[in-house]
């Protein structure tokens, strides 16, 4: 007769405790990686939080403060100027509850310093983008006060011609041929009437599914932790006959 423990040691049984093992450690890791992305989250919702409600400022003056190191992300600013049609792309494969569509970025000459700045008048759906023509999608003539929130820009120089995979500055800059603020604007408010481009919505402040993801997790490393061990002393009562 041979106990259950020697069968334990059998090759086929320490790979086994490896993998179990590994499966642990992982799932622990991943668990506390989403916990990780949690607390990163709820540090994005209060920067936003608190710069949102700080009173809103014009551009200019923002800028400048941008510039002697200030914080201006995600603040509200406002400011006066003319959009120039002849800079204008399109964000690709944005969506908006629920509907696929672009966001239509256009350079705004501010008439205050003539300085330049993309702003991101909103959302178009898809239907609506590829029947348009060129100037259905224009943006309105003459002098406009644009309100929007401070948005900082990315890196990404993929695109072909007017559309782009996000607002690259310094692509735009080279593409339009001119030199742009550090940070774009999306537009809150624009006294212009006209039902498209759609305002897009506020930043997400939610906390994700970050906490659901991490308790996952941790569930499945309760089972191995447990039911392992459980498995293992099973194995270890029982005796085999040896021949």
């Amino acid at each position: 007769m041979r106990s259950g423990r020697h069968r334990l040691l059998r090759p086929s049984w320490v790979i086994s405790h490896v993998l179990v093992f590994a499966l642990v450690v992982s799932t622990f890791a991943l668990g506390m990686w989403q916990l990780s992305r949690l607390d990163e989250r709820r540090s994005y919702n209060s920067i936003v939080t608190s710069q949102f409600g700080q009173p809103t400022e014009q551009l200019s003056s923002l800028l400048q403060s941008f510039e002697e190191g200030s914080d201006i992300l995600y603040r509200v600013a406002e400011v006066s100027g003319e959009f120039d049609p002849s800079k204008q792309i399109y964000v690709v494969n944005r969506s908006q509850n629920g509907i696929a569509g672009v966001h239509v970025v256009t350079a705004l000459k501010t008439l205050e310093n003539s300085l330049f700045i993309a702003v991101n008048r909103g959302f178009i759906p898809r239907s609506v983008y590829l029947e348009a023509n060129p100037g259905d999608l224009s943006p309105p003539i003459g002098e406009v006060d644009v309100r929007g929130l401070v948005i900082a820009g990315k890196k990404d120089d993929r695109g072909y011609g007017d559309e782009m995979a996000e607002i690259d500055l310094e692509v735009l800059s080279d593409y339009w041929e001119i030199e742009l603020a550090s940070v774009f604007l999306q537009r809150e408010e624009l006294n212009a009437v006209a039902e498209i481009p759609i305002p897009l919505p506020l930043p997400d402040l939610t906390e994700g599914p970050h906490l659901s993801y991490a308790v996952q997790w941790f569930i499945f490393m309760t089972i191995a932790l447990i039911g392992y061990p459980l498995v293992l002393r099973k194995v270890s009562k029982e005796t085999v006959q040896v021949t």
